[in-house]
């Protein structure tokens, strides 16, 4: 993608913050999971929010916090181990004073790599909605008429039974907030799908991400059991899927979510007999 075409998906007022993944944040393939992408996009936001004057700690003394509602991301293509990254977000719009719409996106190069549009809801520590004040809005521009991070167009399947697993979750997972951070539901997400094709006998280290979205109702603790759900619903293109996913602690859903994954060197095809 030309410089040209990138800077027409951000303002040029949107500050570019070096992004780095870890060794971890990649498969053996050499290529970012999707967990990591999404990790990515919130390192960037808290740089930004943080360069404004909004740091991690502001927040913590203000007993204040943003906790993401929803996401949408797409993959432009795969981060490679070697890619030299940098982010640039800006908000949107705001509603009620309680619900903020950001951009994000990941360059490598002049090159758009990964595009995100977030929903961030102001709370307090006690996860009370409460209404931003004058100083949020100082601190914080909005910026307008940007392109949103979408779905691909999807053909819908049915008939393919909805697949599970249960985990226990650990202590050592809480974020600074005391549950699990947001980006690992894709996370979960990817590891149901993974299990399915591995079940059926289909390399799930080939898995590659097109997109994704989740929305986020309820805040999951540590020492709990936490079921995952992943159903076959749809074909994008020739040799893409789309799977539906929920996220549940007992009958409380917790997320829902959709994602877009191809299955390198197979065709949609295969993703029939893994689902059956």
């Amino acid at each position: 993608m030309t410089q040209c075409r990138a800077m027409n998906t951000w303002p040029q007022t949107a500050k570019a913050f070096p992004v780095v993944l870890q060794r971890n944040s990649f498969s053996p393939r050499l290529s970012a999971r999707a967990g990591d992408v999404w990790r990515a996009m919130q390192d960037v936001v808290v740089d930004q929010s943080a360069d404004v004057g909004w740091t991690p700690a502001r927040y913590d003394s203000t007993n204040t916090m943003f906790v993401v509602r929803s996401m949408t991301l797409q993959h432009l293509r795969e981060l490679r181990f070697e890619d030299e990254l940098v982010g640039r977000t800006w908000p949107v719009r705001a509603r009620r004073d309680m619900l903020f719409t950001r951009e994000a996106r990941l360059f490598a190069g002049d090159e758009l790599v990964a595009s995100a549009s977030q929903e961030w809801a102001y709370l307090s520590r006690t996860l009370e909605p409460i209404r931003a004040g004058a100083d949020i809005y100082a601190a914080f521009t909005r910026e307008e008429g940007y392109p949103s991070a979408e779905l691909p167009a999807h053909e819908p399947l049915t008939g393919f039974p909805v697949q599970r697993f249960t985990f226990r979750t650990w202590h050592l997972w809480m974020d600074p907030f005391g549950h699990i951070n947001h980006p690992a539901y894709v996370d979960f997400c990817d590891e149901a799908t993974s299990r399915a094709l591995a079940k059926a006998g289909l390399p799930a280290l080939q898995l590659s991400p097109l997109a994704e979205t989740v929305h986020f109702r309820a805040a999951i603790g540590a020492d709990v059991d936490v079921t995952v759900e992943v159903h076959l619903v749809g074909d994008v293109g020739d040799d893409a899927v789309l799977l539906s996913h929920r996220i549940l602690m007992g009958e409380k859903v917790c997320a829902t979510a959709k994602t877009v994954r191809r299955l390198l060197g197979h065709k949609r095809e295969a993703w029939r007999s893994a689902f059956m």
